[in-house]
C-alpha cells in the first residue's frame, strides 16, 4: 500500500507541477512583454528586469494554483484509468478512500504554499517590486545623451556636456525653461545630478550656476547660486509615500490585524475583506483538489473522463464566480465579508462530500448517468446524419 501510494502521489504531483508552470508562464506572458518595452525603451538591465520577473511570479501562481491542482489531478488519474491502474485497484478491494488519502497529502500541501504566498510571499514581491519600479524609474525617467539637447518635458531642454559614473553626476549643464512663456528662463551650472525629491518628483540638483530670467518689461534678471533643486515637472511616487505601497496586498499578517482593528468604518471593512480573502483562496483551492479525486476516477467508457473534466471545469469556474458575486455584494455592504467569502466554500464542501460518498458507492456522480444519455444520442444524431 505505500508503494501505491507513492505512485499516487508521486504522478498527481508531477502533473500538477506542469499544470501550475505552463499556467502561470501563460498568465504571465503579457506581464513579460511589457516589461521587455521596457527594457527596450529605457536604460534598464537585464538583471533588474529578471528580478521584476521574478518578483511577480508569486502573485500569479496563487491565481493559477486552483485551476492547476485540479487539472493536474485531472490528467494524473485519467492517465491512470487509460492504462487501467485505477480498475485494477479497485478490483483489488482499494477503497476510493484510499486512493484519495496520499493524493489528500498532495492538496494540504498545495494549501499550505497557497497560505504562505498569500500571508508572507506576495505582500513581500509586491512591496518589493514597486520599489525597485520607482527606483528604475528615477534613474531611466531621463535617458540622458551627452552633446544632445533634449525635451525632457514640455517647454523644457536640457544640455549636458559630460556624464560621469558612477552616481550619475552631470558636467556642463544647460537649461532652457519656457514652461512659463512669460518669463522664460535660462540656466547654466558646471555639475548637477538627478533625484527624486519629497513630493515624488523628478528633480535635477544643481550646483555653482546662474539663472536667467526674461522679465515681461523685455528686462533680464541673473542670479548666481552655490545650489539649486530645480522640479522638472516628472511625477514618478514615492515608495514611502505612494498609495500602492500601503495597499492591502503588500500589508503581512501583523499589519493586516492592526488594520482590522483600527481606522474608519471603510477601511477596516477593506481589511476584514482582504483578510477573508486570503484564508479563503487557499480553502477553495483545497476544496477542487479534493473534488477532482472522484471526478478524476471515473469509468472510462462514454461518461468518464470527459464529463469528470468538463463538469470539474464548471464547477470551478461556477465556485469562484460565487466568491467574486460575494465579494462584491460585500464591497456593497450588502453583507458582510464572512459570508461573502465563505458560503461559496461551504457549498462547494458540502458537494464534495455527496461526490465522494456517491463515488464510493459506485453510483452516478451528479448528472453523470443523464449526460451519458445524451452523448449517446448526440452519437447516434450524428451517424444517422452522416449516413
Amino acid at each position: 500500500m505505500l508503494r501505491l501510494s507513492r505512485h499516487l502521489l508521486t504522478e498527481c504531483g508531477l502533473m500538477t507541477l506542469m499544470a501550475v508552470v505552463v499556467m502561470t508562464f501563460l498568465v504571465l506572458l503579457p506581464q513579460i512583454v511589457k516589461l521587455m518595452y521596457l527594457w527596450i525603451d529605457s536604460t534598464l538591465s537585464i538583471g533588474i528586469l529578471l528580478r521584476m520577473t521574478l518578483l511577480i511570479v508569486p502573485k500569479f501562481a496563487v491565481a493559477t494554483l486552483p485551476m492547476a491542482l485540479l487539472i493536474g489531478i485531472l490528467l494524473a488519474l485519467g492517465h491512470l484509468a487509460q492504462e487501467s491502474e485505477i480498475v485494477i485497484m479497485r478490483a483489488s478491494g482499494v477503497s476510493l478512500y484510499q486512493i484519495a488519502r496520499p493524493i489528500a497529502i498532495l492538496v494540504l500541501l498545495v494549501v499550505a504554499l497557497s497560505l504562505v504566498l498569500n500571508w508572507v510571499v506576495v505582500p513581500r514581491s509586491h512591496q518589493m517590486f514597486y520599489q525597485l519600479k520607482s527606483v528604475m524609474l528615477t534613474r531611466n525617467t531621463l535617458a540622458i545623451k551627452s552633446n544632445t539637447f533634449q525635451q525632457v518635458a514640455s517647454g523644457l531642454t536640457l544640455f549636458v556636456h559630460e556624464q560621469r559614473m558612477p552616481g550619475r553626476e552631470l558636467i556642463g549643464i544647460l537649461i532652457h525653461d519656457q514652461r512659463n512663456p512669460s518669463e522664460p528662463e535660462t540656466i547654466f551650472a558646471r555639475k548637477g545630478r538627478l533625484h527624486q525629491d519629497s513630493l515624488g518628483h523628478l528633480a535635477l540638483y544643481l550646483e555653482e550656476g546662474s539663472r536667467h530670467r526674461q522679465l515681461p518689461d523685455g528686462g533680464l534678471r541673473r542670479l548666481d547660486f552655490t545650489t539649486f533643486d530645480m522640479d522638472l515637472g516628472l511625477d514618478i511616487g514615492t515608495p514611502a509615500d505612494d498609495p500602492e505601497t500601503h495597499a492591502l496586498a503588500t500589508y503581512t499578517w501583523p499589519a493586516l490585524q492592526q488594520a482590522t482593528a483600527s481606522g474608519t468604518a471603510e477601511a477596516i471593512g477593506a481589511a476584514r475583506m482582504e483578510w477573508h480573502r486570503r484564508l479563503a483562496i487557499p480553502v477553495a483551492t483545497g476544496i477542487l483538489g479534493l473534488l477532482a479525486i472522484p471526478l478524476g476516477m471515473l469509468p472510462g467508457h462514454r461518461v468518464g473522463r470527459s464529463f469528470g473534466f468538463v463538469t470539474a471545469i464548471l464547477i470551478l469556474m461556477l465556485h469562484f464566480a460565487l466568491i467574486t458575486l460575494g465579494e462584491l455584494l460585500a464591497q456593497r455592504q450588502v453583507w458582510d465579508p464572512l459570508p461573502g467569502y465563505w458560503l461559496p466554500n461551504v457549498l462547494m464542501a458540502l458537494l464534495v462530500l455527496h461526490v465522494f460518498r456517491e463515488s464510493a458507492r459506485d453510483r452516478p456522480v451528479l448528472f453523470a448517468d443523464r449526460f451519458d444519455a445524451f452523448v449517446g444520442w448526440l452519437t447516434r444524431h450524428r451517424r444517422r446524419h452522416v449516413g
